[in-house]
């Protein structure tokens, strides 16, 4: 009788602690998945380029967030994580989490399930290629410097030189 009631109440605590485990499972993304990092020297500061209103606009890299014209959003606050397959593969929030890696002149940036996109630095950090999706935006350290290039980097012809550069 002692060895049936000590299994009931061994069986119940076991149910009990099973059932409270599948409750309490957790929906975010483990931490460890995403390892904080900054941006390198060479990449931040203030680029002027156009935007897509063909307007001239100062865009901030800073050391924990990168806001360019079809990247980042300064409205949304955001901060960037190291590059791995387990980061770019997790489920986390969208906008919050900026994946990048970098190597040499170049820097790999992606969201979590998002396309990637390539930054290139040229010139002795004065100008900065960025490739997202199939075009090569230019960004430069001055405004007059942005204002005087704009026409000669809306030539296709420069298109397939600077895409090769930057995904390289």
């Amino acid at each position: 009788m002692k060895i049936k009631r000590s299994f009931s109440i061994l069986a119940g605590t076991l149910v009990a602690i099973l059932t409270v485990c599948t409750i309490n499972q957790p929906k975010q993304v483990n931490a460890s998945v995403f390892q904080k990092t900054t941006v390198p020297r060479k990449f931040r500061g203030t680029w002027y380029g156009y935007d897509y209103q063909k307007k001239l606009k100062a865009f901030k890299i800073t050391s924990s967030k990168i806001v360019l014209a079809g990247y980042g959003d300064s409205a949304i606050k955001s901060r960037t994580y190291k590059y791995t397959n387990r980061a770019h593969n997790s489920h986390a929030d969208y906008s919050s989490h900026q994946l990048i890696k970098c190597r040499g002149n170049r820097m790999l940036m992606s969201y979590p399930m998002g396309e990637n996109s390539a930054a290139y630095v040229a010139n002795n950090r004065r100008k900065l290629y960025v490739g997202i999706n199939t075009w090569v935006d230019t960004y430069y350290k001055s405004k007059a410097a942005a204002q005087k290039n704009h026409y000669a980097d809306r030539k296709r012809s420069r298109i397939l030189k600077l895409f090769k550069l930057v995904w390289q």
